[in-house]
């Protein structure tokens, strides 16, 4: 058995291709076997989604891990999907620009993976998730057979876009093998400040003021003491001047404190944000509509003292990472019991607009908690796409909203 868990579930056996023709030989062999596989880059986020229902095979994807093409002139670059964020901020800082996907570990995220998984972070307000960023991919199919999509290629798949299809499919669909992405300038300015509030309804005044004098944050993130952080980026002149409108037009009708960050005090906050992202046993997302009041949406979760809790406020998006006691308690009470209560306190707190995914949880939950709850209205069409694409269900089987 393999020292992979994909999910709470071991593989048979690994097996890592050192090229991208060897990789689809592998999916190729799989297939006429009839034996269900996924595929695995660094191995960040196994712990995303359910447990698949069957699995023989890891496919590992970090040997393919070459610069396929890169133009700087035109911002974009192709790479092999086991390339390391970490690797690509090498290669892309050598000319002045970078790739904003927010993951908790560069080092071992792999472009790959954070496609798949569709992971994003802080920087989402200003530039986007993996769907705005991705251009073009190279996929094999569940049945070995190679494809692409959008980018410089002409050669789709029976009209899908598929580079936005392989964003969140969690390998269901097939193996990415290449991505193209366009790229951003590495901004010459970064500033941030810290507004800190008394009262949580200042929070919300103060987030509307932001909207309202048109200022364009890279990011705003809450934490739990309400420690409000806005980061900008940008020219020099760009960022001053909407630091200054920050400090002497926002902070003084907010009711709040506002201090400007140092680089090392802002790396901190950043920090924060990773550790909720990675520690803990149980670790969630709650999504609602950036409309609901931040009070509202961080008070429906229980505190916790693994990690403190961030929140994208402009976004609709909070992170938690709690620890096994918040699932237990009650003498007939399981984790499934208190999982099922907490959806519904979100619900209700939200106007049934607002719901839990759950981004990892114990192996002994895994059949009990569903880690995306109830499949979204758009189901249907999810079913259809993956009976498209995987008819025989042997790609990651059951790992994907709805058992997909």
């Amino acid at each position: 058995m393999s020292a992979i868990s994909v999910a709470g579930v071991e593989p048979r056996e690994v097996v890592t291709p050192r090229t991208i023709e060897e990789l689809a030989g592998i999916v190729r062999a799989l297939h006429a076997e009839r034996k269900p596989f996924a595929f695995v880059g660094g191995g960040t986020h196994l712990e995303l989604g359910n447990s698949p229902r069957a699995l023989d095979t890891v496919v590992r994807t970090t040997a393919l891990d070459a610069v396929v093409d890169y133009a700087p002139e035109d911002q974009t670059i192709t790479v092999e999907a086991g390339m390391t964020l970490g690797e690509l901020d090498r290669v892309l800082a050598e000319h002045g620009q970078m790739l904003p996907l927010d993951v908790a570990d560069r080092e071992r995220a792999t472009v790959g993976g954070t496609v798949a998984t569709n992971v994003y972070g802080r920087r989402r307000q200003r530039y986007g998730t993996a769907k705005d960023l991705i251009v073009g991919v190279g996929i094999v199919r569940p049945d070995g057979v190679r494809a692409r999509g959008g980018g410089k290629v002409v050669k789709n798949v029976a009209g899908f876009d598929l580079p936005k299809l392989m964003v969140g499919s969690l390998g269901t669909l097939g193996a990415i093998a290449t991505v193209t992405f366009r790229l951003y300038p590495i901004p010459k300015s970064t500033r941030a400040a810290v507004l800190r509030f008394e009262h949580e309804a200042s929070i919300d005044e103060a987030l509307r003021a932001l909207v309202a004098c048109r200022l364009e944050p890279e990011s705003v993130a809450l934490y739990n003491d309400r420690a409000l952080v806005v980061t900008f980026v940008g020219t020099e002149p760009g960022v001053a001047e909407q630091m200054r409108t920050l400090l002497e037009q926002i902070v003084p009708g907010a009711e709040a404190d506002a201090a400007e960050l140092t680089e090392l005090e802002r790396e901190a906050y950043e920090q924060r944000e990773r550790a909720v992202r990675r520690d803990g046993p149980w670790r969630l997302r709650v999504i609602a509509p950036p409309s609901e009041p931040v009070a509202t949406v961080a008070n429906t979760i229980p505190a916790s003292p693994l990690a403190v809790p961030v929140a994208y406020p402009m976004l609709g998006v909070s992170l938690h990472a709690l620890s096994d006691a918040t699932f237990a308690g009650g003498s007939d009470a399981t984790p499934d019991w208190h999982v099922r209560d907490l959806r519904a306190t979100v619900a209700a707190g939200t106007h049934n607009r607002g719901h839990v995914v759950f981004d990892a949880m114990p192996d002994a939950a895994r059949g009990l908690v569903d880690a995306w709850g109830p499949p979204p209205p758009s189901f249907a069409l999810m079913q259809a796409l993956k009976h498209n694409f995987d008819p025989l269900g042997l790609c990651n089987p059951g790992r994907s909203v709805g058992g997909l």
